[in-house]
């Protein structure tokens, strides 16, 4: 499906206008025999027609916006809502302010389960500093190529937990290889991490990674500071805007992708581990963030707007 936000895909956008009709009617004769109370979606192109068709059946909608600032499509969308949940307090500039409740991100349960003793244990930690490093679920090269180069600065101040994302484990545990044994044995890195996520989450005392929506309400809901690296090339700035209302709240530093090298994130990074009180300040500020209940909002809410509370 294209993006209205992707110029090249524009030009596709006339021929895909002219499924919408029939979109909307296959939408309908679903709606028709599955006789829903309420219509949940996160927007998008590909959500438009069964929003057009659930309210010509009269059902309501409920629009979750996972970014700061909504895409063209969820900006219509919003219209068509009659309730909307949003991620972080600023998105609510840029929505109707009397549907538009803040619920924050919903979080796997499996992942808040996780303690800091018991995280730490299974992940044969000591009680020492802890840095979580990780570029989303298929890794970033750029966030891995900084890390591997400043692990020399980060190791002495801390064990590095390091999500690769599965392309790159190889070089990592090459890097590792490499190091002194004394270092070596304080770098971690994993291919990718599914309910352990919540344990390397719950342990971690600073993590540095991408700007998504999940990517910052799962630390969040955990009350971690963060180092966010907002992806250059996600579409209308969303990410360097989720980024931005972060670091203005005091729990995030922000470094830009152009600006990401390994000197740089050693320098952010054991600049923080050196001041404490002002990462105790961080850790403060992103606990009054976290909505670790977010699940719950959205399914309250949703079953409030279906009249099935």
């Amino acid at each position: 499906m294209p993006s209205l936000r992707d110029p090249d895909s524009r030009a596709s956008l006339v021929a895909r206008g002219a499924m919408l009709g029939p979109s909307v009617l296959s939408a309908l004769a679903r709606i028709a025999a599955f006789r829903p109370s309420v219509c949940c979606t996160s927007g998008g192109l590909v959500a438009f027609p069964i929003v057009v068709a659930a309210r010509l059946a009269r059902v309501p909608v409920y629009l979750w916006e996972g970014n700061v600032i909504p895409g063209r499509v969820n900006r219509a969308l919003a219209a068509w809502s009659q309730r909307i949940g949003a991620t972080f307090d600023a998105s609510v500039e840029h929505l109707p302010p009397g549907k538009t409740r803040v619920t924050g991100d919903p979080i796997r349960r499996s992942l808040l389960r996780w303690k800091d003793y018991e995280a730490r244990t299974v992940l044969g930690l000591d009680d020492g500093t802890v840095v979580l490093v990780s570029g989303g679920s298929q890794g970033s090269e750029r966030i891995n190529d900084a890390a591997l180069g400043a692990l020399p600065h980060l190791l002495p101040k801390a064990t590095v937990i390091h999500v690769t994302g599965g392309a790159h484990l190889g070089r990592a545990e090459a890097r590792k290889a490499a190091l002194p044994p004394e270092l070596a044995r304080r770098y971690r890195p994993y291919a990718f991490l599914r309910d352990e996520m919540g344990a390397a989450l719950a342990a971690a005392d600073l993590v540095i990674g991408r700007a998504g929506a999940s990517s910052i309400a799962e630390p969040l809901a955990f009350g971690k500071p963060l180092v966010l690296i907002p992806f250059g090339a996600a579409a209308s700035g969303h990410q360097a805007a989720n980024a931005r209302a972060i670091q203005e709240s005091g729990a995030a530093e922000v470094i830009r992708e152009t600006q990401l090298d390994a000197e740089r994130l050693a320098a952010v990074v054991v600049g923080l581990l050196n001041d404490p009180a002002r990462l105790a300040r961080m850790s403060s500020a992103a606990r009054a963030l976290g909505r670790p209940n977010a699940a719950a909002t959205v399914a309250d809410e949703l079953l409030a707007l279906g009249g099935c509370a």
